[in-house]
């Protein structure tokens, strides 16, 4: 596991919207091309730039078969100033404006379930892909073992959300715990919100 680097932005982008292509956050995002839209690997890298300034972003290797976003917070909130100086300003610009006002809708609901959740430090899961030729290898739960080592050490809780449900079996795995499956107000999206609490081992 490597960190990523800058130069390593718009790639890990484009293999990010190869992995969701799918997804239902895209579709709903992208409603009339879903992943097919050119535009979506711009929202990737909005996540990308914020998680580089402010959180950890590894990948596999310099292949990039997989990424994860992790970020250690006390308020989840994407602000204007973040986005400014972590460059995320440009490619969320680039999304367009339809897709920011639908994604913001969908971003503020999830964080006020966020700071219901937790609302003292802790490490969240922002993001987490995997080149689908490379889906399957155990890649992901690499990416995910391999930092809940040093979170444990740490001694903090982590918290993530996912869209499909049968990733929840995974996240549980290593130690999630489902709290609620919220139906996003005002959206046909349902995510499932996952708390993992501090290792007490």
């Amino acid at each position: 596991m490597i960190k990523l680097e800058k130069t390593q932005i718009k790639p890990a982008s484009k293999m990010l919207a190869r992995a969701f292509r799918d997804d239902p956050v895209v579709e709903y995002a992208f409603p009339e091309k879903g992943g097919n839209d050119p535009r979506t690997p711009y929202s990737y890298e909005f996540m990308l730039r914020i998680g580089m300034k402010y959180g950890y972003t590894y990948t596999t290797s310099s292949a990039l078969e997989g990424v994860a976003v992790w970020d250690r917070i006390r308020d989840p909130a994407y602000s204007f100033w973040r986005m400014l100086f972590s460059g995320a300003l440009l490619p969320g610009m680039r999304m367009g404006w339809d897709v920011g006002k639908r994604m913001q809708k969908f971003a503020n609901r999830l964080e006020e379930k966020h700071k219901e959740i937790i609302d003292d430090i802790h490490w969240y899961l922002q993001l987490i892909g995997v080149e689908p030729e490379q889906q399957g290898k155990g890649l992901a739960s690499r990416l995910i073992r391999e930092m809940l080592k040093n979170i444990d050490e740490e001694g903090l809780p982590c918290y993530l959300e996912t869209e499909l449900e049968k990733n929840v079996p995974i996240y549980e795995h290593f130690g999630f715990q489902t709290l609620e499956e919220y139906d996003i107000p005002d959206t046909p999206l349902k995510m499932w919100l996952m708390l993992r609490p501090p290792f007490s081992g």
